[in-house]
């Protein structure tokens, strides 16, 4: 019947002979040993080793993995989740929805390209998801004879050049662009923690190269910053009045100041131009302004440590790493009478889109990324596929209640809830800021219904996965800022590891508290009152505590104890052995009821979806929906919004918001075809509106990339090579040929500037009165004699810079040569990234004179990289001429 459900499937036909290759094979692996599976993994590796050819080994491949995950983790890839695995091995992008197990499917594409032994990167959007992810998945691997890595926030260099010589890195999209970028500033190639790219799958892939296109990751260094300018810009603003002195303009946040707001902000400065270069004043102004008007306290940021941290406007999550730049940051810390950071200078910096690129095979993964196929096919040549579900969907889907405002929509939200929690059935909200979760939260506690919250704020954040896994719990409410990249499933009666996890913590707490003030016997009594009354249960926990290293963990340890009870390493202590028993005796016994818990929450109709406002993107409302109805359970949504929202007060237009007016007559909802017409076609705008600028912004970048990847290359070429004595020559080679090139342009070949050129280069070592002889007769000299002649003497002088260097300290001139190489080429680059940002500042302007910014930019561009280029060479050999050792 599956069969033939694929081959009637326009996407998956394609690949149902690879699937019953597949699963042919099945049935002789089930009689291995396990010994004799890991035999077979080493022979697919000496295979490919031989053949160089990974198509070679495909099904041999997933029926292995498959295999190795059944023994190990007890879950069998469905046949869905093995196309899932053909698509990504394609170089594509596999769509899955929520609870179809993205994260097994991934371990068979990665298994496959392990065997090159090149390394494969599994990219996932936070730190939480990826360790998850290497401990649960890993043990597949490892099964099979492969090593994982893991990188963390706190690693040393050394442990994150380890964790990516792995077979299969687990690891963030922010962690791995930062490591790029500082591997291209070491000075010693032993420093460089990456190898060469080979393969890569991302997670939440729309997340990581649509939403998060637009923001460059910087590696920058401190520079002065003026604070007094902040400050009187921030006060400045409340003498300020809308639409008089400044126009907002909300669809692209940006300030336009009137001739009204000039003068005056003039007058009150006391100076005579706000835009003058020399000591310029409108960038605060503007900056005040905007951070006043388009930039609020619990929607785009929090107050943290006295500190301002950006929230994700698609995540919901804090970037504690994240700065807004160009002086953003310092404004809104000005307005919220924060201490002001130092802003800073760049010295590199790359996309998400353009590091990605980097990678030679690039797929990735979600649940929404059909709505962006045209960006992914043009941007990154990544093409969509959608999976089909395990199970049919039976999520209802119902339409949009319409509400004249806030207030009314707010209020019909919260006796929403209040209805639906008098049945059991649970309900998960959906808000898009961190204020707005709040308000609702106060709205509950008027109505006295309990509720857990997840939004930015590090107390609620914190239990992030342990909400979410309980957001399927019958009676249950959980209120959440985005439901992106959340990571854990919402399973329908509640997650029992999570709460299995949370009650075995109260008993192992509980019991060794009491040994500490009790005698052993009379503590007996107390572990009959254990819920469980598994006799195995009793003897380890009794057994557990009268182990003195057991009593000595404090309530931290035994919680982070619990928190590791699912790595695959043999425990080496014997309380972690007797912790997990104990909990796998509880898992036995508490399965049984969640079984109950199950069928009771689909019996009330599964989990309930809220969204308090329809998102910019398409792609958000659908992940939120995405939530309830996973692997064939029931479950609805539904959309409650207001003519005040945003996408209808600024995308809807007039016309709408005076029609939708005269039809309410009280605070009674609607359900109208005309404005969920309009909220689609309002998202659908917005989605090509930032599609272009995320188009048009790639496109610029794509110049600086460009200039990055020779920069980078050459910068690699030099760390990797013995010496760099060569490329010194041909450094001064150039140089050289410049002068002769600047010789022969006119009569008046001898003059001071050239004098001065040449003892730069040459020092005193050259006959600049031969040389004056010389040029004064440049017609009878070829170019190539002229070359000859300051090449020779270039070279004499340089062998005896080397030789009283080499005098002075044995062994000291590759690395000199080297270092200083690679530091005038680091200090040329953040010169050069400081021009191309002036010069994509300014470039603009030059539309209203009819002329093609990007191609402007583009020439510019490269005349800039070519003065860099000769700058950083020059800077070497002037060095390198008068390089001495104190």
């Amino acid at each position: 019947m599956f069969k033939k459900f694929l081959q009637r499937n326009p996407v998956t036909k394609n690949y149902v002979s690879l699937i019953n290759q597949i699963n042919c094979l099945e049935k002789n692996l089930k009689i291995l040993n396990d010994n004799e599976l890991k035999t077979l993994s080493f022979q697919l590796k000496k295979q490919y080793a031989k053949e160089q050819d990974l198509t070679l080994l495909i099904t041999q491949s997933f029926a292995l993995t498959r295999e190795a995950s059944v023994r190990t983790l007890g879950l069998r890839h469905f046949d869905v989740q093995l196309i899932g695995g053909l698509v990504l091995n394609s170089g594509k992008i596999a769509e899955m929805q929520t609870g179809e197990g993205k994260t097994l499917v991934a371990t068979l594409p990665a298994y496959l390209n392990a065997l090159t032994k090149k390394g494969v990167h599994i990219v996932t959007v936070n730190e939480y998801l990826a360790n998850r992810d290497q401990v649960s998945m890993g043990q597949i691997y490892r099964f099979l004879g492969l090593n994982t890595g893991l990188i963390r926030e706190d690693m040393t260099s050394y442990q994150r050049k380890q964790n990516y010589n792995a077979d299969i890195t687990y690891v963030t999209n922010s962690e791995i662009a930062f490591d790029y970028l500082r591997d291209n500033q070491v000075l010693n190639i032993q420093d460089a923690v990456l190898r060469y790219l080979n393969y890569c799958i991302i997670d939440e892939i729309d997340s990581i190269l649509i939403d998060e296109a637009r923001v460059p990751l910087i590696i920058s260094n401190p520079i002065y910053t003026p604070i007094y300018k902040y400050i009187t810009a921030a006060e400045l603003t409340n003498y300020l009045e809308l639409n008089l002195h400044f126009k907002v303009q909300e669809k692209t946040k940006n300030i336009i100041l009137t001739s009204q707001g000039s003068k005056l902000i003039e007058q009150i400065l006391k100076i005579q131009d706000l835009y003058n270069e020399i000591d310029p004043w409108i960038p605060y102004i503007l900056n005040a302004i905007k951070a006043n008007t388009l930039y609020f306290r619990n929607v785009h940021y929090i107050i943290q440590n006295n500190e301002v941290i950006i929230v994700d406007e698609f995540t919901g999550r804090t970037m504690g790493d994240r700065r807004w730049g160009d002086g953003l940051h310092q404004a809104i810390e000005a307005k919220e009478k924060l201490p002001i950071l130092e802003n800073s200078e760049t010295l590199a910096q790359v996309t998400y889109q353009n590091f990605f690129l980097l990678y030679p095979k690039l797929s990735g993964m979600t649940g929404t990324a059909k709505t962006s196929e045209i960006e992914f096919e043009k941007v990154f040549k990544l093409s969509v596929e959608v999976i089909p579900t395990a199970q049919p969907s039976i999520r209802k889907d119902l339409p949009d209640f319409i509400y004249k405002d806030q207030l009314s929509k707010w209020n019909a939200v919260a006796k929403e809830c209040k209805n639906i929690s008098s049945t059991g059935q649970p309900i998960l909200i959906g808000t898009t800021t961190v204020e707005k979760s709040e308000v609702l939260s106060n709205l509950l506690n008027e109505y006295k219904l309990s509720y857990e919250l997840l939004n930015a704020k590090p107390n609620n954040l914190r239990r992030e996965s342990e909400i979410i896994a309980q957001a399927g719990k019958e009676c249950s409410i959980t209120i959440a800022t985005n439901m992106a990249g959340r990571g854990t499933d919402i399973i329908l009666g509640g997650n029992v590891q999570f709460r299995i996890r949370k009650q075995l913590y109260s008993i192992l707490v509980y019991y060794k508290n009491q040994c500490k003030t009790n005698k052993f016997y009379t503590i007996f009594p107390f572990l009959k009152k254990v819920e469980l009354s598994s006799q195995k249960f009793l003897s380890v926990l009794l057994t557990l505590i009268n182990n003195s290293e057991f009593l000595i963990l404090s309530d931290e340890d035994i919680l982070r104890v619990l928190n590791e009870n699912d790595k695959p390493q043999v425990p080496k202590l014997v309380y972690q052995y007797s912790i997990r028993v104990l909990f796998n005796e509880l898992i036995i016994f508490e399965k049984k009821r969640q079984k109950i818990d199950n069928k009771i929450v689909k019996n009330l109709g599964g989990l309930y979806i809220i969204g308090t406002e329809r998102n910019d993107s398409r792609r958000i409302d659908n992940q939120l929906r995405g939530r309830c109805g996973r692997q064939g359970d029931p479950g609805t949504s539904r959309f409650f919004v207001s003519l005040d929202d945003k996408l209808l007060r600024i995308y809807g237009g007039p016309n709408i918001q005076k029609f939708m007016q005269s039809q309410f007559l009280d605070n009674s909802p609607l359900e109208d075809k005309l404005i969920t017409k309009s909220l689609n076609a309002a998202q659908k705008r917005i989605e090509e509106d930032d599609y272009n600028s995320r188009k048009i912004l790639l496109d610029y970048d794509d110049v600086l990339n460009k200039q990055r990847i020779v920069v980078y290359y050459e910068r690699r070429k030099i760390l990797e090579s013995k010496s760099v004595r060569e490329i010194i020559m041909s450094y001064a080679e150039q140089i050289i040929a410049d002068i002769v090139i600047e010789l022969r342009k006119d009569d008046n070949l001898y003059n001071k500037e050239f004098i001065v050129i040449t003892k730069n280069i040459f020092g005193n070592y050259l006959d600049l009165e031969r040389f004056e002889d010389l040029t004064n007769k440049i017609s009878l000299f070829s170019p190539i004699e002229l070359k000859t002649y300051l090449f020779d003497k270039f070279w004499f002088q340089y062998q005896e810079k080397l030789i009283s260097l080499e005098v002075q300290q044995p062994g000291i001139i590759p690395f000199l040569e080297r270092t200083i190489i690679l530091l005038y080429i680091d200090r040329a680059w953040k010169e050069h990234l400081k021009k191309m940002s002036l010069l994509l500042d300014s470039v603009g302007w030059r539309a209203y004179g009819q002329r093609n910014p990007l191609y402007e930019y583009q020439e510019e561009a490269y005349q800039l990289f070519l003065t860099r280029n000769s700058t950083t060479r020059f800077l070497v050999i002037f060095d390198m001429i008068r390089s001495s050792i104190l």
